[in-house]
């Protein structure tokens, strides 16, 4: 496993990690009776999604363009 590979590997733990706990917290203010607050962090859930989406299709589409630049070589 390359350094990459690991970083990689890491910081989608990570991530995982910090949706699950924004989850949780969504939930337990949901059943608090603080819906602004909840809707705020689900809102948040939604862009931290969006974001890991596109910095998934990013890497690929980086991957795919330096394989296909070695491939020419």
């Amino acid at each position: 496993m390359t350094q990459y590979q690991f970083l990689d590997r890491r910081f989608q733990e990570y991530n995982q990690a910090l949706m699950k706990a924004l989850q949780n917290l969504a939930a337990l203010l949901e059943a608090e009776r603080c819906w602004h607050q909840s809707k705020l962090i689900k809102i948040m859930l939604d862009i931290v999604l969006e974001i890991e989406t596109k910095n998934i299709q990013s890497i690929a589409a980086i991957e795919e363009d330096i394989k296909k630049s070695l491939l020419l070589d």
